[in-house]
């Protein structure tokens, strides 16, 4: 039973990588498209996700727990977004419009944010829906 809840887990995810890496495509059309394979375009599609994820000011552990990433993906995109990305500190550091708090304020004890990033994986399936739901708003 576990496997087909971590499964159905991970196609979401998949789904949610290949909108990810479609929407990329359509702002710069290329010919990108003919040459990757559907897996290359899932990979590329979760890599988009985790840096709109900590841009947006998600936590490791967050991220970790909803796109199910070792530590070191997560350093590596982090990585590349600050040496490459100039305007990446500054939306760092900006109010986050899915919680309302900003990256350096402490949460509040026992508020739902703060169990939500002490716990993350008792509330994945709340952080896929939270997503599923700001994709379809969109």
């Amino acid at each position: 039973m576990y496997d087909t809840e971590m499964s159905a887990t991970q196609e979401k995810i998949d789904q949610l990588a290949n909108q990810a890496y479609t929407q990329a495509l359509a702002n710069n059309s290329n010919q990108l498209a003919t040459l990757l394979t559907h897996k290359e375009k899932i990979v590329l599609g979760r890599r988009i996700l985790i840096a709109q994820a900590i841009v947006a000011g998600k936590t490791r552990s967050e991220v970790m727990a909803l796109m199910q990433i070792s530590p070191n993906t997560f350093s590596q995109i982090k990585q590349w977004l600050q040496s490459e990305l100039a305007e990446y500190t500054s939306a760092y550091n900006t109010t986050s419009t899915a919680t309302g708090v900003t990256a350096n304020e402490p949460l509040q004890p026992f508020s739902y944010e703060h169990i939500k990033q002490r716990c993350p994986g008792h509330f994945l399936l709340f952080s896929l829906t939270e997503e599923l739901f700001k994709l379809a708003k969109k």
